[in-house]
């Protein structure tokens, strides 16, 4: 798998109330005391290259057979950027450096393949009606570049060039009851992209001929796609594992060292 991504690094890479119309008005009791539920977040760090995915469909595959969420409906939204970085640099391309909402249908392709049903809002609500058990939406949370290494060691005019940085996507995936839009599980992803390069540069008079200039390989990765299909798919499962305990205990452990569950 290659890496593609020059541009990135240019860039700087609800309390209810009852009323009793016969003269009482009674309210439901609190414990204030009481600890609210926990919402477990769990975080994965990806490698560059895509090679887990197979591992991650394989999870899905294996989710799809427990038949968990054979007769669970989700409805599945827009995929919202929060990142706010916009690419103006990137050679044939503008705009933003992620998909804008259209990475609901790697949603909808994890949820399909894991065997549930799937309601797409993307495109407006549905004409008819039709009673869906969960809510399951994602978010772009931040997009981070950093480039830790930049070298030209040329000696007489001749010499390797080199360097390296990397871009950190952070993803989350979250499940809720469809209509209360009460949030049951929570997945976050950070996922790393990567890049290098490596060439030659010449400044140097040969024979009274100036010649300059300079060649590079760069390595680098889609991130409109190999950066994200992976990680969202992931996020999930991972939510579908938390919420259906039959599932993790069968399939987790086919992704366990791809999530780290903070407690």
């Amino acid at each position: 798998m290659t890496n593609r991504f020059p541009a990135l690094m240019r860039a700087g890479l609800a309390g209810l109330t009852t009323i009793c119309f016969g003269g009482c008005a009674a309210t439901p009791h609190f414990d204030l005391e009481a600890p609210a539920p926990a919402v477990h977040v769990s975080q994965s760090a990806l490698p560059t290259a895509v090679q887990p995915y197979p591992r991650i469909e394989r999870v899905l595959s294996c989710i799809r057979k427990t038949g968990i969420i054979r007769k669970r409906v989700f409805v599945v939204g827009s995929f919202a950027d929060s990142t706010g970085k916009i690419n103006a640099v990137a050679t044939g391309a503008t705009g933003n450096f992620v998909p804008q909402g259209g990475s609901a249908s790697y949603i909808t392709d994890a949820i399909r393949k894991a065997g549930g049903k799937v309601i797409s809002t993307y495109f407006g609500p549905p004409a008819r009606q039709k009673t869906a058990h969960y809510a399951i939406n994602g978010i772009f949370n931040s997009l981070d570049f950093n480039a830790p290494m930049s070298a030209d060691l040329r000696v007489g005019g001749i010499g390797p060039v080199a360097g390296s940085g990397w871009a950190q996507l952070t993803l989350s995936i979250q499940l809720d009851q469809a209509d209360t839009r009460l949030n049951e599980q929570m997945s976050m992803i950070q996922r790393p992209v990567k890049f290098q390069q490596a060439g030659v540069g010449v400044g140097r008079d040969f024979n009274s001929l100036l010649v300059t200039g300079t060649v590079v390989l760069r390595n680098q990765e889609r991130l409109q796609f190999e950066a994200l299909n992976g990680p969202i798919a992931l996020g999930v499962a991972d939510v579908l594992m938390k919420e259906f305990p039959k599932a993790a205990d069968r399939c987790r452990g086919i992704v366990a060292d791809l999530l780290e569950t903070l407690s």
